[in-house]
């Protein structure tokens, strides 16, 4: 939600939005939760530089300034990406080709990717 990252956006809406996408690809695997529980607890306060300081303290990510320029080139790929396939909001997801928008419980995945591997076993 902030230009600098998703060039589709009239305005920015969240300041810290890139910073924050970024500290979940540079986080190691056992702290991407971690990092991502951290964000979504602090969203109404998160700034740039409480981002940047949790991406330290909680994602354990020591030189976050000097991935930054690569990392949001990633982060651009994925805005990019999603812009093709008629993503228009979050969350939204795809279960084999089929975009499902907003979110529903996690039965309907079940029952839906439950559906879809019983029709791929039966070709």
């Amino acid at each position: 939600m902030n230009r600098d990252c998703n060039d589709n956006l009239g305005q920015t809406i969240h300041a810290a939005a890139c910073d924050a996408a970024v500290a979940v690809r540079l986080a190691p695997p056992a702290r991407v939760e971690a990092m991502e529980e951290w964000l979504y607890s602090h969203q109404p306060a998160m700034t740039p530089p409480s981002v940047r300081q949790a991406a330290r303290d909680i994602g354990q990510i020591s030189d976050f300034d000097g991935k930054y320029p690569s990392t949001i080139g990633m982060v651009k790929g994925d805005v990019a990406l999603g812009r093709q396939l008629g993503v228009k909001s979050t969350p939204t997801f795809f279960i084999n080709g089929v975009k499902v928008e907003g979110a529903l419980p996690a039965q309907y995945f079940d029952q839906a990717i439950a559906y879809e591997l019983q029709h791929a076993a039966s070709k």
